[in-house]
């Protein structure tokens, strides 16, 4: 093999993380879910897309918070401005657009077509007359406080955050800055409502000591196999709220036929596919530069979850709705395909990723039924599932339970 596989020994370069068993208690308890949606989501940057969704002037798209059971609209106001309201006509709430992207030179509400400008201020009331102590000047669209970080449109529901952005993303956005996240225009979304806890999906993500076993027919031999049998990571780093996990690949894996076509014509790698030296990484990705390195898995605390490789990356949000119900949305992104054997490349790669999520996916629901009867009340974490043990640590210091 071209490098020793990573020793069970993560967990002692950060010694003030717990060592034993953890209580079980937040993955089900709908009391704890209360305390993490008013302490920790309220108070968090969400991401809602990319500055490429917004090319001109005047585009727009709309994006759902769904915890909050709320819709953004976010727009580009000027050549330098994006903007971002919530997506109710300051008159009666109607929703104030109804189609989910698109350009506008304003936004009129269809119930009394009350009429607002691209920077939200009321422009237009129809019979204003009849409103005789209305000053427009005063009525403007509810806006909340947004901010970009290389590329992705972030937004933050209180009225006063507690940290910029910059300072919210801190080292591990510092250290990933670089990356060319504009490279990958094409874009490919998955989603559904699982009857899971939040950070049961977060969870899902965030380890590979499951890839011998669960992925045995699909990304076993790409992201572990003979020389890798126990799954374990390249490495993971845990930076403020945030962490990584740096994912093994297997340099010596022989595709099948029909995926070696694949893989040879995927503009950027694929997920189970280790390689592309064309791209000079940034200092947090892959930070050992391990020869062996394929993917890293970059956690934003709470729910954003970034995995990137050297050509194409993709993220996954986690809404939660419930103590025992999450909302997941993954968007991938992949450079355009030059020709049709790109793009024959690429939607084999997506297939691939789908399948290998399905796989995540496929134990949360069972994992949430036993949890929530109360009887498991501890869990107990590998070495290399350090990235797991830290969000239980994280969520515990932001609720005041440390």
């Amino acid at each position: 093999m071209s490098e020793s596989v990573t020793a069970a020994n993560l967990t002692a370069k950060y010694p003030d993380v717990n060592y034993e068993p953890l209580d079980t208690d937040m993955y089900w308890r709908e009391d704890h879910y209360l305390k993490e949606k008013d302490k920790i989501f309220k108070q968090a940057w969400h991401c809602l897309g990319r500055v490429e969704e917004l090319p001109k002037i005047g585009s727009f798209f709309l994006r759902k918070i769904p915890t909050f059971n709320l819709t953004i609209l976010v727009v580009r106001s000027s050549e330098t401005t994006i903007k971002t309201f919530l997506n109710a006509c300051a008159h009666r709430g109607n929703d104030l657009e109804l189609l989910p992207c698109g350009k506008r030179r304003a936004f009129t509400c269809k119930f009394h077509a009350w009429q607002y400008s691209l920077d939200g201020q009321l422009i237009k009331v129809t019979d204003e007359e009849g409103f005789p102590q209305l000053d427009k000047s005063k009525i403007k669209l509810h806006e909340f406080k947004s901010d970009l970080w290389e590329g992705f449109i972030f937004v933050n529901l209180s009225t006063h955050p507690a940290d910029s952005l910059v300072d919210y993303m801190g080292q591990q956005g510092a250290d990933l800055a670089g990356y060319p996240f504009h490279l990958g225009q094409t874009k490919f979304q998955f989603s559904g409502v699982i009857d899971t806890n939040w950070k049961f999906l977060v969870d899902s993500f965030c380890e590979t000591y499951h890839v011998p076993f669960l992925h045995r027919k699909t990304i076993n031999g790409t992201m572990a196999g003979p020389q890798n049998i126990h799954g374990r990571a390249v490495d993971i780093r845990l930076k403020g709220d945030h962490r990584t996990t740096s994912v093994w690949g297997n340099r010596q894996y022989q595709p099948k036929t029909v995926q070696a076509l694949a893989f040879q014509n995927t503009p950027g790698i694929s997920i189970t596919s280790a390689g592309d030296d064309s791209i000079e990484l940034p200092k947090g990705l892959n930070e050992t530069r391990s020869p062996n390195w394929s993917i890293d898995v970059c956690v934003f605390f709470p729910g954003l979850v970034c995995v990137i490789g050297a050509g194409m990356y993709f993220t996954h949000q986690m809404w939660p709705l419930g103590a025992g119900k999450t909302q997941w949305d993954m968007t991938g992104y992949l450079r355009p395909a030059a020709n049709a054997a790109e793009r024959f490349g690429q939607e084999h790669a997506i297939a691939e990723l789908r399948d290998a999520v399905l796989e995540d996916a496929n134990t949360l629901e069972r994992m949430q039924r036993n949890v929530s009867t109360g009887f498991l009340d501890k869990f107990y974490f590998h070495d290399h599932e350090l990235s797991l043990r830290y969000q239980h640590h994280t969520v515990k210091k932001h609720l005041g339970q440390l």
